[in-house]
């Protein structure tokens, strides 16, 4: 990477691709393979081009603060080009008739695999500012992510560098909350809600990302590949990086609910006489109803994602033979493998006091086994029996392919349990007894950087400070720290900002021995001489003793600068920039390069460099990864959205060197849940395991819907699929309490539909014990078979009982257009409009008529007039459900016959038709809208008291 940023121009980038780095990567003395070796090489030299391109900033014209359209443009290109490399590359190299062969694993395959990870991943990464401000950006680094995921080739050998990717363009997009931010306390002034200008919005990434998550899940086996290669925690993947799936639906369950809450708070403005200034044109005629259909748009695609989710876990329930549905259920019901003890500490490690010579692993194994024996029931179930040969079923797999899901994550907190207790050696030693680490350093390195966040620093800086005794222990010391550091890029960095970046982001603290700082030191500045050798401006230096000892000069400047003073009346003299250069006049030549050092001590003056990033006190109260099924969203804590993207964008850096310390990592690669076997025991324990992590983040959006349903009725149909599957694949798990909780929700959310669903039946557990292990294949269908088939019938009955038409959409749409501020009247999607006209409103005091244009829809009659302006002010709106129609038959004149009275508790008058056809159409319409409005309004009262009602007991 670094080769390819540093070359000139054309002439010179394509002579050092082609002669220097291809021949170097694909070069081979067989004389009979030499086309494919010329066709590897130009291959490489065509990505290098794309990659050059790709990572090159975006100018901005100081004027205007503008791009420069040529930047941009060919930065567009470049990710567009990348993308057809990446998918024609593995056309031509793996052909579907060769796809199994051993084609895909020979030296120049592998070789460019491990460039497409080194090198388009990072450069994905490196463009994260300019996919938050040009979607278009966004969308091909997107489009990159979804074809390296989709196709089997590629997800197979890149497991770490997909699940970054993911974390990173996929799951913080949607942590970001919806990008259509009404002002901050807009609602509390009474004014309307508006998209706020402050920052850039990200509206049409977010919805990219959702309508990319649809082709995702479209595919079953995306939900189950996603849990069983990213769910539980690993020795080389980060807890960043762990739960994908649990944190891909939380977030968007989250995202969900929160554009629910946009829908329902434009609710309250859903009527004239609550929206501020009705006879004013609002600032924006268009933001309201903006706000309002992203909102929707962003409710529906989260539901439409959920529901295909939610889908696939049904789909594996259902596939599980219905002989083994009791027989599972009573395996976890007896003993839940991997969470039995998910949320207890390990045994003390005080003592190990007593047996610190022994063996820690067989300490560790007998601790465990006694805890698991004191847990276990006593009592014998009838069905144990079955429970424990599907459990040693289990087992026995698991154990062909090393530990087992629950072992590996416990055996990693027990690591760090004697990490923070006993040392770094101690820790280390178990992980290598226990088979989760070798000795090798290039591998411990690897730990140590991958692990950093859940490791005191002082820890960690005392490790890497270790010499050794024997020269070859001294070796093998000096290459973990090497390759600790080599993992960080000094490109482009002045020797202060190289250090300051080494001691402060590094995750550890520089031990306070001498002989450790210089041997820290002395790798730093191995890394930063490779880094920066030849680049004059940033590294004008000799050999790499220069950079040693300007490297401790800067770390003795910066004690000497910011040190506490011992007391008020005594101050201590500080070093000045002339001391400085004197210091370093024989050292590196420090007048020959004196605005340099200059600039080294303003910095250090200004900015100390903080050699202590985290105190061990908090490091050590840190919540332990892997415990329980909570799951950290990025930006969870962050203060406001500028923060949000700031820490998007920092984490750049951090990212890419964790993909340098995983890049040499051949254990990674991306297994298929279908590779693990077709056990029916397998494919249920994870299903289960999988619903039981996320019901309640899909229970919570549903449950949201239905409580806005009265302001948004669309929101129901929406809901409706996610609710069908989530009870469908409940039941097929015979798990009582979730089917429960489902079924409250179907009752409630069927009160707006008018059917009549007995919740009972579907919610109830079949009397007989072995009723389910009876239906095997060709016998009558399962109690649970029965229960989701009536829920199907129910649920396709309410969808169409939901159905919204959409002409009648377009009609409110129209018909808003025409009236002031009428955007208002969309902001109830369960509006509808009903008909129009011109009438005559009869004045009782004053005793004269004025015509007005009346506007009927579902809930509120509407008369207005036409304004100068050619659109319609509105003089009042009459809520349907307090209003009451009387037919005036007057004998004595003519006219009179063609009149009806409105009453209403705010007005009440007399209307004139145009003839005695037209009034009885007004009529009609009026009193079927009131009685269904009346029949709504009834309803939802209805459910909200039965809820209050069933709260209070």
């Amino acid at each position: 990477m670094y080769q390819i940023h540093r070359s000139g121009g054309s002439e010179l980038f394509w002579h050092d691709m082609i002669n220097q780095c291809g021949v170097g990567l694909f070069g081979s003395n067989d004389p009979s393979n030499q086309k494919a070796v010329h066709a590897n090489i130009i291959s490489f030299a065509i990505l290098a081009s794309f990659i050059k391109i790709a990572s090159g900033k975006v100018r901005i014209i100081s004027k205007d603060a503008d791009p420069v359209p040529r930047d941009v443009a060919s930065k567009l290109l470049s990710l567009e080009l990348l993308f057809h490399f990446i998918k024609m590359w593995h056309t031509a190299a793996c052909p579907e008739d060769l796809f199994e062969s051993n084609m895909n694993s020979t030296k120049a395959t592998a070789t460019m695999i491990y460039l497409i990870r080194r090198m388009v991943v990072p450069t994905m990464l490196s463009n994260t500012a300019a996919s938050i401000e040009d979607c278009r950006v966004y969308q091909r680094v997107l489009r990159i992510t979804s074809h390296l995921w989709c196709n089997p080739y590629y997800r197979r050998k890149m497991k770490v560098d997909l699940a970054i990717l993911i974390e990173h363009f996929v799951l913080k997009i949607l942590c970001l909350g919806p990008q259509i931010h009404p002002s901050k306390g807009s609602f509390d002034h009474g004014n309307i809600p508006i998209v706020s200008g402050e920052m850039p919005s990200l509206l049409n990434q977010q919805v990219a990302v959702l309508e990319e998550l649809k082709v995702w899940f479209s595919n079953p086996n995306t939900a189950l590949d996603l849990y069983v290669n990213y769910d539980s925690p690993e020795e080389m993947l980060p807890s960043a990086y762990c739960k994908l799936l649990n944190k891909l639906i939380e977030a968007l369950c989250t995202l969900g609910e929160k554009c629910a809450t946009i829908v329902s708070d434009h609710g309250r403005f859903a009527s004239f006489s609550a929206s501020p200034k009705k006879s004013a044109p609002l600032r924006k005629d268009n933001d309201m109803v903006q706000v309002r259909e992203a909102a929707l748009k962003m409710r529906n695609m989260c539901f439409d994602v959920i529901a295909k989710i939610v889908k696939s876990m049904m789909d594996c329930s259902e596939n599980i033979p219905q002989n083994q549905h009791q027989l599972l259920h009573s395996q976890s019901d007896s003993f839940d493998i991997g969470q039995s003890f998910s949320n207890e500490m390990s045994p003390p490690l005080a003592m190990l006091g007593a047996t610190e010579d022994e063996n820690i692993v067989d300490y560790w194994h007998e601790s465990i086994e006694k805890r698991k024996a004191s847990l276990q029931p006593t009592v014998t179930t009838p069905s144990e029996e079955t429970s424990q040969s599907a459990a040693s079923s289990l087992e026995l797999k698991q154990s062909k392919s090393g530990e087992s899901r629950s072992e590996k994550p416990e055996s990693l907190e027990t690591a760090f349990e004697l990490i923070s207790r006993k040392g770094m050696k101690k820790g280390i030693d178990y992980l290598i007894a226990k088979n989760l680490l070798t000795r090798s350093p290039k591998h411990v390195s690897s730990f140590l950087r991958v692990h950093q966040s859940s490791i005191d620093p002082v820890i960690l800086g005392e490790y890497l400070g270790e010499g050794g005794i024997d020269g070859i222990d001294k070796d093998y010391w000096n290459l973990i720290r090497f390759y600790y550091v080599r993992a960080v890029s000094f490109v482009g960095m002045n020797i202060e900002k190289a250090l300051r970046h080494f001691l402060t982001n590094c995750g550890f603290r520089l031990p306070g021995e001498a002989q450790k700082i210089d041997r820290v030191i002395s790798t730093f500045s191995q890394c930063y001489w490779e880094d920066n050798a030849g680049d004059i401006a940033n590294c004008p230096f000799q050999d790499q003793d220069t950079c040693f000892l300007v490297s401790f000069a800067i770390i003795m400047l910066n004690t000497d600068l910011h040190k506490s003073q011992p007391s008020k009346s005594k101050t201590l003299k500080k070093m000045t920039r002339s001391e400085f250069i004197a210091n370093l006049r024989h050292v590196c030549a420090a007048d020959k390069f004196q605005s340099y050092i200059y600039d080294i001590y303003d910095a250090i003056e200004m900015s100390p460099i903080l050699v202590s990033p985290n105190s061990p006190q908090k490091t050590k109260k840190k919540k332990r990864r892997g415990h329980g099924n909570s799951s950290s969203l990025p930006f969870k804590h962050d203060k406001d959205f500028a923060t949000s993207l700031q820490a998007w964008v920092k984490s750049v850096k951090s990212t890419q060197e964790l993909l340098r310390t995983l890049a040499d990592q051949n254990d990674n690669d991306f297994t298929s849940f279908d590779d693990q076997g077709d056990e029916d025991t397998d494919l249920w324990y994870v299903t289960h395991q999988m619903f039981s992590a996320n019901w309640h983040h899909i229970h919570g959006l549903i449950n949201a819907t239905v409580e806005n349903a009265h302001i948004d009725i669309s929101g129901l149909d929406a809901a409706s699929a996610s609710l069908e599957y989530s009870l469908c694949t409940a039941s097929y798990l015979d798990m009582s309490i979730e089917v429960a909780a489902f079924s409250k929700l179907l009752e409630r959310l069927n009160r707006f539909s008018g059917l009549k669903v007995d919740t009972e039946k579907v919610s109830e557990r079949s009397s007989d014990e072995n009723e389910t292990s009876k239906n095997i294949a060709g016998e009558p269908p399962s109690a649970n078979t029965q229960k989701v088939d009536q829920v199907r019938s129910l649920t396709k009955k309410l969808q169409t009982s939901l159905f919204v038409d959409d002409t009648k959409v377009q009609a409110m749409k129209l018909v808003a257009n025409r009236i002031r501020n009428g955007e208002v009247l969309l902001n109830d999607p369960s509006r509808t409009f009903v008909r129009e006209g011109d009438l005559v409103k009869r004045h009782q005091l004053a005793g004269r008529s004025s015509t007005y244009r009346f506007f009927l829809f579902s809930d509120v009659l509407v008369y207005a007039h036409k304004s100068s302006q050619g659109d319609y002010v509105v003089h009042e709106e009459l809520q349907l459900h307090l209003m009451k129609i009387e037919d005036i038959d007057f004998h004595s004149s003519k006219s009179k016959h063609h009149s009806f009275y409105i009453h209403h508790p705010n007005k009440s008058f007399a209307v004139v038709t145009s003839g005695k056809a037209e009034k009885k159409l007004w009529i009609e319409d009026i009193r079927n809208s009131i009685s269904s409005e009346i029949s709504r309004k009834a309803k939802v009262e209805g459910a909200r008291l039965e809820r209050v009602k069933k709260s209070a007991k």
